[in-house]
């Protein structure tokens, strides 16, 4: 006859049961070594600039301006043009009438040349009949050149024309106006101003502490602030000595290379001091603690913590001083979990 054994399980029992087994997964998984994703990257030497950054506002080359005037009297009969306008060579700026004081030195001067021609013919009839001497004739002669060149003098400053047509003498763009429609004015006064067109500056300010790192010839960077994508090049051309008293900068004159930016553009620009050949990680890479900055290196699938110093920073690149091996990668996502020692996993993307 066969005897049935039943093993009865009372609550505590079951309870230790349980206990043992959780006790027992936990072991397991704490044998387990933990390790954390990461991203990495490759140690790389990249050509560091160093900069110094400042606004300012491009305007006319002063050295392409170009002032318009008449050397006679008169009147701005018509103007053309106004400041800021974009004109082509040939193109009518005003339109200018002779005063009355100049038409009438011109008349005068034109009549003296018609006398003195005269008293020369008449001067050598008389030497022919013996009536007048050599220094006569010869003083006729001399009278008849002063008022031949005084005439020539008032066509020179165009005193002969009631009304001139003044036309751009280049392409530019017109920088001022300085005399209105209707305008009497002296000989010589300006009339208006002129800028080449091709050819513009820009006057940047600087820090006065970091002024000093600025030298003639030195390579800048210029953007407009309102359209940062567009890049012009340019150089340092001049650092003025004195602090202006209403931006408390230190101006810098910047001549752009053959590039146009229209006048009162208001630009940002980066002066180039100098290159430094660098070992550079991305920003992500560097991390800092109470201990200073620091990155985390791959070997044999650990972390290794490593202490550096960081240097310039460029395009999201940071250079790196310390003591890391330039072969081994570096982790640049997944660090802030990181401890020195750490396994790791995941590699470079």
């Amino acid at each position: 006859m066969m005897r049935r054994v039943f093993r009865v399980f009372t609550l505590p029992g079951l309870l230790l049961s349980l206990l043992l087994s959780t006790n027992t997964l936990l072991a397991a998984q704490t044998t387990q070594a933990p390790s954390v994703q990461v991203e990495t990257v490759a140690l790389k030497q990249q050509a560091m600039s160093d900069t110094v950054s400042g606004y300012g506002v491009v305007s006319p080359d002063t050295r392409s301006l170009h002032t318009v005037s008449l050397p006679r009297p008169g009147q701005i009969a018509s103007l053309s043009v106004s400041a800021g306008q974009v004109v082509k060579k040939g193109e009518v700026l005003l339109d200018f009438a002779t005063g009355a004081d100049a038409t009438l030195a011109y008349l005068r001067a034109r009549e003296a040349v018609n006398f003195a021609r005269g008293e020369l013919a008449r001067t050598g009839q008389l030497l022919a009949q013996q009536l007048a001497t050599q220094s006569q004739l010869a003083a006729a002669k001399k009278a008849l050149a002063e008022a031949e060149a005084a005439l020539q003098a008032q066509q020179r400053i165009g005193a002969g024309q009631a009304l001139e047509r003044v036309t751009a003498p280049f392409d530019g763009v017109v920088t001022s106006v300085l005399a209105a429609q209707g305008e009497r004015l002296a000989a010589g006064a300006p009339l208006l101003t002129l800028a080449h067109a091709g050819r513009s500056r820009v006057i940047l300010g600087i820090e006065p502490d970091q002024v000093a790192q600025v030298h003639p010839g030195m390579a800048v960077e210029v953007a407009p602030v309102f359209d940062r994508e567009r890049k012009l090049s340019g150089r340092v051309a001049q650092v003025f000595g004195v602090i202006d008293p209403q931006t408390q900068f230190v101006d810098v004159l910047v001549e752009l290379q053959d590039q146009v930016l229209m006048p009162g553009t208001k630009v940002h620009a980066k002066v180039q001091l100098a290159h430094k050949l660098e070992w550079v990680v991305p920003r992500s890479a560097v991390l800092t603690d109470a201990r200073g900055a620091y990155v985390f290196q791959v070997a044999k699938g650990k972390a290794q913590r490593i202490e550096v110093t960081t240097g310039l920073t460029q395009d999201g690149m940071v250079a790196v001083h310390g003591a890391f091996d330039p072969e081994k990668p570096v982790v640049r996502l997944g660090n802030y979990e990181l401890q020195d020692g750490m396994a790791v996993r995941g590699g470079a993307r």
